[in-house]
Protein backbone atom coordinates (compact mmCIF):
# COMPACT_ATOMS: atom_id res chain seq x y z
CA UNK A 1 0.00 0.00 0.00
CA UNK A 2 1.47 3.34 -1.09
CA UNK A 3 0.24 6.64 0.41
CA UNK A 4 1.59 9.96 -0.89
CA UNK A 5 1.11 13.28 0.94
CA UNK A 6 1.07 16.62 -0.92
CA UNK A 7 0.97 20.11 0.56
CA UNK A 8 2.99 23.02 1.88
CA UNK A 9 5.03 23.32 5.09
CA UNK A 10 2.02 22.13 7.12
CA UNK A 11 2.47 18.76 5.41
CA UNK A 12 6.26 18.94 5.43
CA UNK A 13 6.07 19.28 9.24
CA UNK A 14 4.64 15.75 9.39
CA UNK A 15 8.25 14.68 8.68
CA UNK A 16 9.70 12.39 6.04
CA UNK A 17 9.25 9.26 8.14
CA UNK A 18 5.60 10.17 8.86
CA UNK A 19 6.18 8.32 12.13
CA UNK A 20 3.10 9.70 13.90
CA UNK A 21 0.87 8.81 10.96
CA UNK A 22 2.31 5.30 10.76
CA UNK A 23 1.77 4.78 14.49
CA UNK A 24 -1.92 5.67 14.13
CA UNK A 25 -2.54 3.97 10.80
CA UNK A 26 -0.64 0.75 11.43
CA UNK A 27 0.00 0.54 15.21
CA UNK A 28 0.79 -3.18 15.12
CA UNK A 29 3.11 -2.99 12.12
CA UNK A 30 1.03 -5.55 10.26
CA UNK A 31 1.22 -3.74 6.89
CA UNK A 32 4.65 -4.98 5.85
CA UNK A 33 4.54 -3.29 2.44
CA UNK A 34 3.20 0.07 3.63
CA UNK A 35 5.06 2.85 1.79
CA UNK A 36 4.61 6.45 2.95
CA UNK A 37 5.94 9.38 0.91
CA UNK A 38 5.85 12.97 2.15
CA UNK A 39 5.86 15.33 -0.85
CA UNK A 40 5.07 18.40 1.25
CA UNK A 41 7.31 21.41 0.54
CA UNK A 42 7.35 24.71 2.41
CA UNK A 43 5.86 27.79 0.69
CA UNK A 44 4.00 25.60 -1.82
CA UNK A 45 1.01 27.07 -3.62
CA UNK A 46 -1.69 24.92 -5.20
CA UNK A 47 -0.11 25.60 -8.61
CA UNK A 48 3.05 23.84 -7.47
CA UNK A 49 1.12 20.81 -6.23
CA UNK A 50 -0.38 20.53 -9.71
CA UNK A 51 3.08 20.69 -11.25
CA UNK A 52 4.45 17.99 -8.95
CA UNK A 53 1.54 15.68 -9.73
CA UNK A 54 2.42 15.84 -13.41
CA UNK A 55 6.21 16.24 -13.46
CA UNK A 56 9.27 14.89 -11.70
CA UNK A 57 10.53 17.30 -9.05
CA UNK A 58 13.60 17.49 -6.82
CA UNK A 59 13.46 19.06 -3.36
CA UNK A 60 16.99 19.06 -2.03
CA UNK A 61 18.10 15.47 -2.46
CA UNK A 62 14.57 14.12 -2.47
CA UNK A 63 13.28 12.94 -5.82
CA UNK A 64 9.52 13.28 -6.26
CA UNK A 65 8.02 11.18 -9.03
CA UNK A 66 4.93 12.17 -11.04
CA UNK A 67 1.63 10.35 -10.54
CA UNK A 68 1.97 8.20 -13.63
CA UNK A 69 5.15 6.65 -12.21
CA UNK A 70 4.06 6.60 -8.58
CA UNK A 71 0.75 4.76 -9.02
CA UNK A 72 -0.30 5.39 -5.40
CA UNK A 73 -3.15 3.71 -3.58
CA UNK A 74 -3.99 6.86 -1.59
CA UNK A 75 -3.36 10.54 -2.30
CA UNK A 76 -3.52 12.99 0.62
CA UNK A 77 -3.85 16.61 -0.55
CA UNK A 78 -3.71 19.53 1.88
CA UNK A 79 -5.34 22.80 0.82
CA UNK A 80 -2.16 24.93 0.56
CA UNK A 81 -4.33 27.79 1.81
CA UNK A 82 -1.43 29.50 3.58
CA UNK A 83 0.59 30.35 0.46
CA UNK A 84 -1.15 32.41 -2.18
CA UNK A 85 0.37 34.91 -4.57
CA UNK A 86 -2.87 36.94 -4.40
CA UNK A 87 -4.12 37.30 -0.83
CA UNK A 88 -7.35 38.94 -1.90
CA UNK A 89 -10.75 37.79 -3.07
CA UNK A 90 -9.53 38.28 -6.63
CA UNK A 91 -7.44 35.15 -6.12
CA UNK A 92 -10.36 32.87 -5.25
CA UNK A 93 -11.26 32.10 -8.85
CA UNK A 94 -7.70 31.08 -9.67
CA UNK A 95 -7.56 28.99 -6.47
CA UNK A 96 -10.73 27.12 -7.49
CA UNK A 97 -9.46 26.60 -11.03
CA UNK A 98 -6.17 25.11 -9.90
CA UNK A 99 -7.92 22.71 -7.52
CA UNK A 100 -10.26 21.66 -10.33
CA UNK A 101 -7.16 20.81 -12.36
CA UNK A 102 -5.62 18.95 -9.42
CA UNK A 103 -8.76 16.83 -8.96
CA UNK A 104 -8.82 16.07 -12.68
CA UNK A 105 -5.13 15.15 -12.70
CA UNK A 106 -5.63 12.73 -9.81
CA UNK A 107 -8.51 11.01 -11.58
CA UNK A 108 -6.72 10.89 -14.91
CA UNK A 109 -3.25 9.82 -13.83
CA UNK A 110 -4.08 7.77 -10.70
CA UNK A 111 -7.61 6.51 -11.44
CA UNK A 112 -7.46 3.70 -8.87
CA UNK A 113 -6.28 5.87 -5.99
CA UNK A 114 -8.36 7.11 -3.08
CA UNK A 115 -7.99 10.92 -3.01
CA UNK A 116 -8.35 12.54 0.41
CA UNK A 117 -8.55 16.33 0.40
CA UNK A 118 -8.17 17.98 3.79
CA UNK A 119 -8.00 21.28 5.66
CA UNK A 120 -5.38 21.42 8.38
CA UNK A 121 -5.24 23.21 11.75
CA UNK A 122 -6.29 26.90 11.38
CA UNK A 123 -3.77 29.61 12.25
CA UNK A 124 -3.83 31.65 15.46
CA UNK A 125 -2.83 35.29 15.31
CA UNK A 126 0.40 35.79 17.24
CA UNK A 127 2.33 39.05 17.03
CA UNK A 128 6.03 38.34 17.68
CA UNK A 129 7.77 40.28 20.40
CA UNK A 130 10.35 42.89 19.39
CA UNK A 131 13.28 40.49 19.39
CA UNK A 132 11.52 37.77 17.41
CA UNK A 133 10.14 40.33 14.98
CA UNK A 134 13.66 40.94 13.70
CA UNK A 135 13.28 37.64 11.87
CA UNK A 136 10.27 39.11 10.04
CA UNK A 137 12.05 42.30 8.99
CA UNK A 138 10.29 44.27 11.73
CA UNK A 139 6.88 43.79 10.14
CA UNK A 140 4.08 45.85 11.62
CA UNK A 141 1.27 44.12 13.56
CA UNK A 142 -1.24 44.88 10.82
CA UNK A 143 0.88 42.87 8.37
CA UNK A 144 0.56 39.80 10.57
CA UNK A 145 -3.19 40.38 10.93
CA UNK A 146 -3.53 40.66 7.16
CA UNK A 147 -1.70 37.39 6.50
CA UNK A 148 -3.58 35.44 9.18
CA UNK A 149 -6.89 36.79 7.89
CA UNK A 150 -6.28 35.53 4.37
CA UNK A 151 -4.99 32.17 5.53
CA UNK A 152 -8.34 31.66 7.23
CA UNK A 153 -10.21 32.98 4.20
CA UNK A 154 -8.50 30.57 1.82
CA UNK A 155 -9.11 27.63 4.14
CA UNK A 156 -12.80 28.50 4.08
CA UNK A 157 -12.70 28.90 0.30
CA UNK A 158 -11.26 25.40 -0.01
CA UNK A 159 -14.14 24.05 2.08
CA UNK A 160 -16.58 25.83 -0.23
CA UNK A 161 -14.78 24.48 -3.29
CA UNK A 162 -15.13 20.91 -2.03
CA UNK A 163 -18.81 21.33 -1.19
CA UNK A 164 -19.60 22.83 -4.60
CA UNK A 165 -17.81 19.94 -6.37
CA UNK A 166 -19.35 17.19 -4.25
CA UNK A 167 -15.99 16.32 -2.70
CA UNK A 168 -16.02 15.14 0.90
CA UNK A 169 -13.20 17.13 2.51
CA UNK A 170 -11.72 16.20 5.88
CA UNK A 171 -11.93 19.48 7.81
CA UNK A 172 -9.64 19.35 10.84
CA UNK A 173 -10.81 22.84 11.80
CA UNK A 174 -13.90 21.17 13.24
CA UNK A 175 -11.75 19.14 15.62
CA UNK A 176 -9.99 22.31 16.73
CA UNK A 177 -13.34 24.04 17.32
CA UNK A 178 -14.53 21.10 19.42
CA UNK A 179 -11.30 21.24 21.41
CA UNK A 180 -11.74 24.96 22.06
CA UNK A 181 -15.33 24.43 23.22
CA UNK A 182 -13.94 21.94 25.73
CA UNK A 183 -11.77 24.68 27.21
CA UNK A 184 -8.48 24.15 25.35
CA UNK A 185 -6.59 26.55 23.10
CA UNK A 186 -5.47 25.88 19.55
CA UNK A 187 -2.10 27.22 20.65
CA UNK A 188 -1.63 23.84 22.31
CA UNK A 189 -1.26 22.45 18.78
CA UNK A 190 0.95 25.02 17.05
CA UNK A 191 4.36 26.61 17.38
CA UNK A 192 5.00 30.18 18.49
CA UNK A 193 4.62 31.40 14.90
CA UNK A 194 0.89 30.73 15.14
CA UNK A 195 0.89 28.54 12.06
CA UNK A 196 2.96 25.37 12.02
CA UNK A 197 2.02 22.30 14.07
CA UNK A 198 4.05 21.42 17.15
CA UNK A 199 4.43 17.73 18.15
CA UNK A 200 0.88 17.70 19.58
CA UNK A 201 -0.43 19.23 16.36
CA UNK A 202 1.47 16.75 14.21
CA UNK A 203 -0.03 13.93 16.26
CA UNK A 204 -3.55 15.31 15.90
CA UNK A 205 -3.28 15.81 12.13
CA UNK A 206 -1.73 12.37 11.70
CA UNK A 207 -4.42 10.68 13.79
CA UNK A 208 -7.27 12.29 11.89
CA UNK A 209 -5.72 11.46 8.51
CA UNK A 210 -5.13 7.87 9.59
CA UNK A 211 -8.71 7.52 10.81
CA UNK A 212 -10.17 8.97 7.63
CA UNK A 213 -8.00 6.94 5.26
CA UNK A 214 -8.76 3.77 7.22
CA UNK A 215 -12.48 4.52 6.98
CA UNK A 216 -12.48 5.32 3.29
CA UNK A 217 -10.14 2.53 2.29
CA UNK A 218 -12.02 -0.01 4.34
CA UNK A 219 -15.56 1.00 3.34
CA UNK A 220 -15.19 2.45 -0.14
CA UNK A 221 -12.29 0.53 -1.60
CA UNK A 222 -10.49 2.28 -4.42
CA UNK A 223 -12.55 5.37 -5.15
CA UNK A 224 -11.87 8.93 -6.20
CA UNK A 225 -12.71 10.33 -2.77
CA UNK A 226 -16.11 11.70 -3.76
CA UNK A 227 -19.33 11.24 -1.81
Amino acid sequence: MKIVFYGDSMTEYLHDSLRAFRDHFDPNGSLKNLELLNYGVGATRAELVLYRLLHEFWHGRKRMLPLEKLQPDVLVLESCAFNNSIDREEGFENFDSIWDQIATACQRHAPNAVALFYITIPPDLIIPDEQANRLFFRSRPEIFSYRYHWREQYQERFAQWGESRGIDILDIRRDVTAMEKAGHSRRELIHADGVHPNPAGVDMISRRLAEEIGKRWGTEGKTDGRK
